[in-house]
């Protein structure tokens, strides 16, 4: 009976020790998400100063194009300097460039996603054809389907947009039925 005593007071020391263990993981745990969402706090004012610093320098850039208007008409020489900025402008902005690569991920995905099908669907084609072929003319059959699917996908998705490219509308299924979105080009 000495032994279980002790083996219990072992225990009680462990449960203690595993209580006292957990109670500093929650504590590091709690003090490392204040961490982060202080530091997703001090981000998320950083964009913030920037956004308004770029809408006042957007405002800015506004009024030097209007100067710059007003001053082209009322003389016949124009400085090149004031002209530039409104010619960079649409170059520069960073809300336009986001606009044209967000429209042409879709649009490069559908492209992709309906070339993929096709050859997918052309090398199920070559199989069964192939196999068929082989059952009537020779007798025998494709044992690895999957293994000689995988085979034909390869060989078709490197050859169709080969031969599609080369006829002459000189454009796969994915690029006839997508559309580049205008501003993208």
């Amino acid at each position: 009976m000495g032994e279980n005593d002790e083996n219990k007071d072992k225990l009680s020391v462990d449960e203690e020790s595993k209580k006292q263990f957990l109670e500093e993981l929650k504590n590091k745990n709690m003090e490392e998400k204040r961490k982060l969402k202080e530091i997703k706090d001090k981000k998320d004012k950083e964009e913030e100063s920037s956004l308004k610093a770029e809408e006042s320098q957007g405002d800015n850039t506004q009024l030097d194009n209007t100067k710059a208007d007003i001053t082209k008409a009322d003389n016949d020489e124009v400085d090149n300097t004031k002209i530039e900025p409104a010619v960079n402008e649409k170059s520069s902005n960073p809300d336009t460039e986001l606009k044209v690569k967000k429209s042409l991920v879709p649009h490069n995905l559908k492209l992709s996603i309906i070339d993929t099908a096709v050859s997918a669907v052309i090398s199920v084609a070559c199989l069964y054809l192939f196999d068929l072929i082989l059952r009537l003319v020779f007798g025998y059959y494709i044992a690895d389907m999957k293994g000689m699917y995988i085979i034909l996908f390869l060989i078709a998705s490197i050859l169709y947009p080969v031969i599609t490219r080369s006829c002459k509308s000189r454009k796969t299924l994915g690029e006839k039925f997508t559309t580049i979105p205008k501003g993208a080009d």
